[in-house]
């Protein structure tokens, strides 16, 4: 069996869900949902709880949604300012935390992804087959940054994992990213701060890269979603091309 496994922390990020819920209902049997009680800094934070979740998906496909609210309590730590802490171990509880929660077989494929993550429904195939004689795999997606339709055209993302459920079982607690050998082609599509400004403000007060906080700052923000540009780290080459709405690049669910 096949299980996509995801966890959110903002509403922004429930359209996502949608679109991963609609490519891969007939490829999966459960799309494992987990919510938490803190931040990537280990802040507090309120559920959004399954209700919303639910509310946000098509009736017809809510069944395979497994939706988990899982207490971080004794888990994770307070890291505001101690990035290292938060990818330490903050982000692998957070990504590993509901195999202590659920049932799996050791043949069972886990394909753990984030919520701004989608990953195309033919691409589903493919991993089963790779799985066949390997453990684990990781995914290339595209990469889009600020708007649905801007494609950073040179830039690959290679972090998503799929895994036999032997592989990780007994490495509580883990990452479930850059594992094994890359699959070739494009595996979907990854949608990396395309939200709005406040959102963006949020994430940065409570995400896993404090180190970004200096552009906490709407001003900055706008300009840079409208020329382009990318204020993170200013070496880095950005390349944004602009593509249709329709375009066979992003996932069905979304051209839909």
């Amino acid at each position: 069996m096949i299980f996509l496994k995801t966890y959110f922390y903002v509403e922004h990020e429930l359209k996502f869900l949608k679109y991963n819920l609609i490519e891969s209902f007939p490829h999966i049997e459960k799309f494992i949902v987990c919510e938490f009680n803190r931040t990537h800094t280990g802040m507090p934070r309120e559920f959004i709880g399954k209700e919303k979740v639910l509310e946000s998906l098509p009736p017809e496909l809510r069944h395979k949604i497994l939706y988990l609210p899982l207490d971080l309590e004794g888990l994770a730590v307070e890291a505001y300012n101690r990035e290292d802490l938060i990818h330490q171990i903050n982000e692998p509880i957070m990504r590993s935390l509901f195999m202590k929660h659920i049932e799996l077989n050791d043949d069972d494929i886990v394909v753990s992804v984030d919520a701004d993550e989608i990953i195309y429904g033919d691409s589903y195939g493919i991993i089963k087959e790779k799985l066949l004689t390997s453990d684990v795999c990781s995914l290339n997606l595209h990469q889009f940054f600020y708007k649905e339709n801007y494609l950073w055209s040179n830039k690959d993302f290679i972090a998503p994992t799929a895994a036999k459920y032997s592989f990780f079982k007994h490495k509580f607690p883990c990452n479930l990213r850059y594992e094994g050998q890359t699959l070739p082609g494009k595996m979907g599509c990854h949608f990396s701060w395309c939200m709005t400004v406040d959102e963006m403000l949020y994430k940065l007060d409570t995400y896993s890269h404090p180190k970004y906080r200096f552009c906490s700052d709407r001003e900055l923000l706008e300009n840079a979603i409208e020329r382009k540009e990318y204020p993170f780290d200013r070496s880095q080459k950005f390349e944004i091309v602009e593509i249709p709405h329709n375009s066979e690049i992003l996932p069905k669910s979304m051209r839909s």
